[in-house]
């Protein structure tokens, strides 16, 4: 099973995690930034889809 980060904003795929750890060591390498808008992304503000694949 994997975990993708995406932003909310834009739809980027900012991390892939294969072990789960807190949102904010996903965060801390882009200065808890969107990658790929900008966005700034929260740690307490975030949604959990579940998708089967």
């Amino acid at each position: 099973m994997s975990v993708d980060v995406v932003c909310g904003k834009c739809g980027a795929k900012i991390a892939n995690m294969r072990m789960l750890k807190s949102i904010k060591d996903v965060m801390r390498p882009y200065n808890s930034k969107c990658p790929s808008c900008g966005q700034s992304l929260s740690p307490s503000e975030f949604s959990v889809d579940v998708q089967k694949n």
